[in-house]
């Protein structure tokens, strides 16, 4: 099976772990965010704790955000990861002499994947004892801003390697490659543009994959 295959296989299993978080039993329960779980990721402090976890619904969310850590440690951050990877060693495949790139990217996924399960281990264990310790928080901190951006950084790259080739490739690059500048300045401005950024990069990027898988399957395992 080409590497453009396992790529698109892996998108599909990243676009129903992602739709599934929404649907989560009590995830949205009193509504206290938009985005509950990014406004959770975000907490500086114990103070911004606990207002996303009200006495009223306090159980459900607390079960919610348990499984929604879950779901992330087990499915979803093995599986951006090994769509990220798949899709640079597709790329890279193309051209070597853009794989210098694929060599950029694939540390970055990696390392951004270890972020992310650092900050799950240290979200459990503010779920276990709220509204958590400053301790924990301060740890939390930094993992959750490395893991956004390197993952907008491994987007960038995977943008760049579309535009280099031709036709209706550029316009992949280009939605990626402004996915993941969205992306980069929900870190400094509105959070929703996280989101917003990484569905825009990672729509197309699947997309691509899923065509490229049908009509152009040279790079093989």
């Amino acid at each position: 099976m080409t590497l453009w295959r396992w790529a698109s296989l892996a998108g599909i299993a990243f676009l129903a772990i992602a739709l599934s978080f929404g649907k989560i039993p009590g995830i949205d329960a009193c509504h206290v965010a938009a985005e509950p779980i990014l406004a959770f990721e975000f907490v500086r402090t114990p103070a911004d704790v606990m207002p996303l976890f009200p006495a009223a619904c306090r159980d459900t969310l607390v079960a919610a955000q348990r499984s929604g850590l879950w779901l992330d440690i087990l499915g979803f951050v093995p599986v951006y990861s090994a769509l990220l990877i798949l899709t640079l060693l597709a790329l890279g495949g193309e051209n070597r002499g853009e794989r210098r790139l694929v060599r950029a990217g694939l540390p970055l996924t990696v390392i951004a994947a270890l972020a992310d399960q650092w900050e799950n281990a240290h979200l459990l264990r503010i779920l276990g004892a709220l509204p958590g310790s400053q301790a924990t928080i301060d740890a939390l901190i930094p993992a959750v801003r490395i893991k956004f951006f390197l993952l907008a950084v491994a987007e960038l790259l995977i943008g760049a390697l579309h535009l280099f080739r031709p036709g209706w490739r550029k316009l992949t690059g280009a939605a990626i490659t402004l996915g993941a500048v969205i992306s980069l300045a929900g870190l400094f401005g509105p959070r929703t543009w996280l989101t917003l950024g990484g569905t825009i990069a990672f729509v197309a990027l699947i997309a691509a994959n899923v065509v490229l898988a049908i009509r152009r399957p040279r790079a093989s395992v």
